[in-house]
């Protein structure tokens, strides 16, 4: 199946998901954010484990293997909005959906990806591993730094961490087994995580964990610095994801047919 055709089928079933059966949409969204939010858990516990040792690699570390959370959205099904940011973007400009549905529909994921996380993080922020958590643990300080940022460094920053999440997604879809799939998505999610770029739902993930877990609460993430970065890197990663993806891609593929992917 081409892109075109994997890309359109895709967005089809979300569509209708979205539109007859809310609650199961809801669902597949919340165990997104719920299947990330674990996978930031292990990557974080990791990379802090091998901080204590190695000072300076438990970031690297923490990139790794932070795909692995990504990697269990794709093949079990869930609905990640910063993928859908590409898919939605990607049907807008094909004109299988109208622009504004495609948004609304990102937005509504969004805020079920944010419900799942915050359930994995409620759950973590009372669990034995991370019951020692402070200010300078890794997770503790990988939230700090992202809130530290200016507006226009969260803002490129963003566009550039969807903009690879995307070519993970884009090349996981054209990937035909389970094993090459994981091939082509772990290793990429790496370069945004180990650039330490701003991914929406990783950073609800990072920062719920956190705010939930870290004790104290670190003093640079306030309402006010939390609620700032989610937003103008939400706008981002629609920029990065959605236009810059999802919107070439689907121009590429209206071109001739040998170079269709």
């Amino acid at each position: 199946m081409s892109l075109n055709e994997s890309v359109a089928a895709a967005v089809n079933k979300k569509v209708i998901l979205f539109e007859q059966d809310q609650p199961r949409f809801l669902t597949r969204g919340v165990l997104a954010g719920a299947y990330l939010a674990l996978g930031t858990a292990f990557a974080g516990a990791a990379g802090h484990a091998v901080e204590q040792l190695a000072p300076g690699l438990g970031a690297m570390v923490f990139a790794a293997l932070f795909g692995l959370g990504l990697f269990a959205i794709v093949v079990l099904g869930a609905e990640l909005a910063t993928g859908s940011m590409m898919f939605f973007s990607y049907a807008a400009a094909t004109k299988q959906v109208r622009w504004g549905k495609a948004v609304w529909i990102v937005f509504l994921t969004t805020v079920y990806n944010l419900i799942g996380v915050i359930l994995i993080g409620a759950a973590l922020g009372v669990s034995a591993k991370f019951a020692d958590m402070d200010p300078s643990h890794l997770l503790s300080t990988i939230s700090s730094g992202k809130v530290e940022k200016s507006v226009q460094g969260m803002l490129v920053e963003a566009m550039v961490a969807n903009f690879v999440v995307n070519m993970a997604i884009i090349g996981g879809i054209l990937s035909k087994e389970v094993v090459s799939k994981f091939f082509a998505i772990v290793p990429i999610i790496a370069i945004f995580v180990g650039l330490s770029t701003e991914h929406v739902v990783a950073n609800f993930c990072v920062m719920v964990i956190t705010l939930f877990a870290s004790d104290p609460i670190p003093a640079a993430m306030t309402v006010g610095s939390v609620s700032l970065n989610w937003v103008v890197v939400w706008a981002g990663n629609f920029l990065g994801g959605g236009i810059l993806m999802g919107g070439v891609y689907a121009w590429l593929n209206k071109g001739p047919q040998e170079y269709r992917d």
